[in-house]
């Protein structure tokens, strides 16, 4: 998907493998959103003909129920379905996000 990544609760799939993800937190900056190398596309779209191929096996997989942010533009996506991987932004590999500390409770 080229262009500005929807709004919260956009469902997006990946063309090459399983992967099915949700927008949480957009981005107003023009992005690729990619899964395998590929970029992904809506939940309803239909697959692009060049789209062929499968995402590497070898690659880490996107896993269900994880966050995944990618600091420089503040895109976050929850996955909804995984796959194989990865998932990137601009080429960028987005990172799981890791569980946010509760603050002290003296």
């Amino acid at each position: 998907m080229v262009g500005v990544v929807g709004k919260p609760g956009t469902r997006l799939r990946s063309v090459v493998s399983d992967v099915e993800i949700v927008v949480v937190r957009p981005t107003a900056a023009d992005v690729t959103l990619t899964c395998g190398s590929v970029p992904m596309i809506g939940i309803g779209d239909p697959a692009p003909p060049e789209s062929g191929g499968a995402a590497p096996r070898e690659s880490e997989p996107v896993q269900l129920g994880k966050r995944y942010f990618d600091e420089t533009t503040g895109l976050e996506v929850l996955c909804s379905k995984g796959g194989a991987g990865p998932l990137a932004v601009d080429g960028r590999t987005l990172p799981v996000r890791g569980a946010q500390p509760l603050p002290a409770s003296d």
